[in-house]
């Protein structure tokens, strides 16, 4: 399990990404096919702790990388642009959150 040591001069951007290539690089989320399990990893919810100035960064990685951003913005929001009809297409959840970006001048 890792754990975020925040060093007060990190930017932003920077704890940002050092959070999810953390994330994405531990084995126990690359392998596990349980969304419970991955946006349980201790730094998923540090980016998420990290609050609304992570939200554009978030929305970018969703253009950049496609991945299980969709708890994290619903949470650190209180928003749910999906409709039921783009539920388990990860295309179609990404273009309702990019567009919500937009309506909301994040992106």
């Amino acid at each position: 399990m890792s754990y975020d040591l925040t060093d007060p001069s990190e930017s932003i951007e920077d704890r940002f990404y050092r959070l999810v290539d953390r994330w994405k690089s531990d084995p126990e989320v690359m392998y596990s096919s349980s969304i419970s399990e991955i946006i349980a990893h201790p730094d998923y919810q540090a980016i998420i702790a990290m609050g609304w100035k992570v939200v554009p960064l978030i929305l970018c990685e969703l253009t950049r990388e496609p991945d299980h951003w969709f708890v994290a913005l619903s949470t650190i929001t209180g928003e749910n642009p999906m409709s039921e009809d783009c539920r388990g297409n990860l295309r179609k959840m990404i273009t309702c959150w990019l567009a919500w970006g937009k309506e909301h001048n994040l992106i």
